[in-house]
């Protein structure tokens, strides 16, 4: 009996900052209308009634104020009717066994309905909160991607100048300026991505493109990041043109390019590749790094998530495989993570679907 008191004090303690006056209010005042009108109306109806109705006031409170509203509610509503309803009259004791089944049913109704109420109250305002977040997110992104690219074409600029180029002391610092601003505007730009992906879904733009011509597009938009790694493409031969967003396809091998430099030590090798596997294309990379744990292989695709292992050392938001796993599945592919464990390196491999028409075909056709 203790530990149950307990577990009911930490509960309404939990609770107890959803508590709002005014809610809590309006419903003790619709549930003493409701009362009144029963009263007004008893000789036309059954007193079994008065539960039933009582559940709208406890409903009204969990939806508007959560769990402690309706919680107070439901007390008062079966004080209400032991009071009012049930013989002896004026009394809260309850001598009808009948009676006694009634209130213990209401309670049992009023705590699932209060408790369904609640979660989808509390689920909407985290849906709403999240749509403030995103679109705040958004907004700052946009503002910053302006004079954030001018930076990076500035540095870019003066690390060609013969002036710096020619000095050493110079050289390195305006270099250091010129990938860390791409670094930044790399971030910026996952942010714009997950907020589009998730306010605005991603709406592939399809056309025939060649497999390696994805890779070779990804490898160069990030040879910043793999300058200090060994890059492998191997690309299979006679492979089919693929009917997708080169865009999208680009960005998920990319992301995936990304996050093996980021995992792997210097100079170490990483492997991007294009084969065939049945009626798909499979894109892999595979590089020689930190590995998987057995909670990152179940968790790793999910938004925000960053293993314990490399939260305090190695920087970043764990948006960018969430980001791929996204790209992929808009494009009708599906994509999937192998480690051998930690400190064996990682595979990451997603597959697009070849598209039973040919391009060659298609164009005929148009003419």
């Amino acid at each position: 009996m203790t530990n149950a008191a307990q577990n009911w004090g930490r509960w309404l303690r939990k609770n107890a900052s959803e508590l709002s006056l005014p809610v809590l209010a309006v419903s003790l005042l619709l549930l003493a209308m409701l009362t009144a009108a029963m009263l007004a109306l008893q000789q036309f109806f059954d007193v079994g009634t008065v539960m039933i109705l009582y559940v709208i006031a406890v409903l009204f409170a969990a939806i508007r104020g959560g769990v402690v509203p309706a919680v107070v509610t439901a007390v008062v509503a079966i004080g209400s009717a032991a009071f009012f309803f049930y013989p002896p009259i004026y009394d809260f004791r309850v001598h009808n066994p009948i009676h006694l089944i009634d209130l213990v049913l209401f309670v049992c109704v009023a705590a699932s309905i209060g408790k369904l109420a609640t979660d989808a109250r509390r689920a909407r305002m985290r849906e709403q909160a999240d749509v403030l977040r995103e679109a705040l997110i958004g907004s700052v992104s946009h503002e910053l991607r302006t004079p954030l690219s001018s930076i990076v074409g500035f540095a870019s600029v003066l690390a060609q100048a013969p002036e710096i180029t020619a000095n050493a002391k110079l050289a390195p610092l305006v270099q250091g300026l010129r990938d860390e601003a791409a670094r930044l505007n790399d971030h910026i730009q996952n942010l714009l991505d997950a907020t589009r992906i998730t306010s605005e879904g991603i709406r592939p733009r399809n056309e025939w493109v060649d497999p390696g011509d994805i890779i070779n597009a990804a490898v160069e938009r990030k040879h910043t990041v793999l300058a200090n790694h060994r890059v492998k493409i191997s690309v299979a031969d006679d492979l089919p043109m693929l009917h997708v967003d080169p865009n999208l396809a680009e960005k998920a091998i990319g992301q995936l390019l990304e996050n093996a430099a980021k995992y792997s030590p210097p100079h170490s090798e990483i492997e991007v590749r294009a084969e065939p596997r049945d009626d798909r294309i499979r894109f892999a990379v595979r590089d020689q790094g930190a590995g998987l744990s057995a909670e990152e292989h179940e968790r790793v695709w999910e938004r925000l998530y960053r293993g314990p292992r490399h939260r305090e050392n190695t920087a970043g938001s764990g948006l960018g495989l969430w980001i791929a796993r996204a790209l992929v599945i808009a494009s009708g592919g599906q994509i999937e993570a192998f480690s051998a464990g930690i400190g064996r390196g990682s595979t990451f491999s997603f597959y697009l679907p070849v598209a039973k028409h040919d391009p060659a075909q298609e164009e005929d056709s148009d003419e």
